[in-house]
């Protein structure tokens, strides 16, 4: 069990070996459910026996249901369901429905209990901890959120057997992240991991059951106890925990431009690389650093790289340009000195982000 501490209140997560012995410990007629319906299908006959129908609601877990005019619905069926202020919300999927029960959270009745149970890589692995919650608006990726830190979150590896291949190499690219801020000898014992994996993989194959649920959950620990320093001395991302950012000002606009052709977790990998690739022009890393992580992370990234290549470089940078974290007339990037040597830097938009992102398209990125 990992504590995490917060200014609200701290909260555990928990480790449970199905997630039949994790619903089994809610006080199901205290508690009101938000499920993603693709995740349902899959456990049916496990949530009709746990969950009361009369008190589930069930989402498509999309990009699109994180807008203000997707949300009004969820709110009036909770409503209609008659969840009340002292009630118990469950939140069961990956980091949409994390981003939409959180926020649900944190405005209706302004505030409810409620608690996690991660259903994807990414999710337990990086965005179940940390408190955030966060809401589209137009074509502006997370712009919109609170923090609202859930009261427990169960998490149960079995679940992951059921993800298609490409979830789970969006997940892996959270995971790849935390190891490159952590340490060398931590991302390339993940590498080592993950050569293993790919060598039992059908490309053509959906189901991941060729991945060892023990290594799975040996990485989603691992990658949480590199993020819980970050979050607990800097809950509200004021400072050090901007580091977490590495990947994401470039990931995001990556995901916007292609309409979300590219996961979350593949845009990291590619805004990883953008970063790199920026750091080595700044003068900040070697060459040879970009080189040998282009050359490890391809297998992650490469079905990818052509739809980045085919997405409208304006709407790149206007989703850069308004990136939350940027001040004045520069961007704000996450850029790297190597391993675990990463900082904060303002970048001039025009002068140089520009014409290196660019670059990394036309010449990193696939063919035309």
């Amino acid at each position: 069990m990992l504590t995490i501490k917060s200014r609200a209140h701290d909260y555990t997560v928990e480790n449970f070996p199905d997630l039949a012995s994790a619903l089994i410990t809610i006080p199901a007629q205290r508690s009101w459910f938000l499920i993603d319906k693709r995740f349902s299908e899959f456990y049916r006959p496990i949530l009709d026996q746990a969950v009361p129908a009369n008190r589930a609601v069930y989402v498509e877990a999309t990009e699109e249901q994180k807008s203000f005019e997707a949300l009004t619905p969820i709110f009036l069926d909770l409503l209609k369901r008659e969840l009340k202020r002292d009630g118990l919300l469950i939140v069961i999927g990956g980091g949409v429905l994390q981003d939409i029960g959180a926020f649900i959270a944190t405005v209706l009745f302004r505030g409810l209990r409620w608690e996690l149970i991660p259903t994807t890589l990414l999710a337990q692995a990086d965005s179940c901890i940390g408190s955030k919650s966060s809401i589209n608006i137009g074509p502006y990726k997370n712009q919109i959120g609170t923090f609202c830190p859930p009261n427990r979150i169960q998490v149960t590896s079995s679940v992951l057997a059921t993800l298609p291949w490409d979830e789970i190499r969006s997940g892996l690219g959270e995971v790849i992240k935390l190891q490159l801020l952590s340490s060398e000898k931590g991302f390339r014992e993940l590498m080592d991991d993950l050569k293993s994996w790919r060598k039992t993989e059908d490309r053509e194959q959906k189901a991941v059951a060729a991945i060892p649920a023990e290594l799975l959950s040996k990485w989603v620990s691992r990658s949480l106890e590199v993020k819980k320093p970050y979050v607990e001395a800097d809950e509200f991302d004021k400072g050090i925990r901007n580091i977490l950012n590495y990947g994401h000002t470039f990931g995001h606009a990556y995901e916007s431009a292609t309409h979300y052709g590219i996961p979350h977790g593949i845009g990291v990998v590619l805004g990883m690389l953008t970063a790199t690739y920026l750091s080595v022009r700044l003068g900040l890393a070697e060459v040879v650093h970009y080189q040998e992580l282009k050359t490890m992370l391809q297998p992650w990234h490469e079905p990818y790289s052509n739809i980045l290549r085919k997405g409208s470089r304006d709407e790149i940078f206007q989703a850069i340009k308004h990136d939350k974290k940027n001040t004045g007339q520069a961007v704000n990037c996450i850029l790297t000195r190597g391993f675990g040597r990463m900082e904060k830097m303002p970048v001039p938009l025009a002068e140089q982000l520009v014409p290196a992102v660019n670059d990394f398209i036309e010449r990193e990125c696939g063919s035309a």
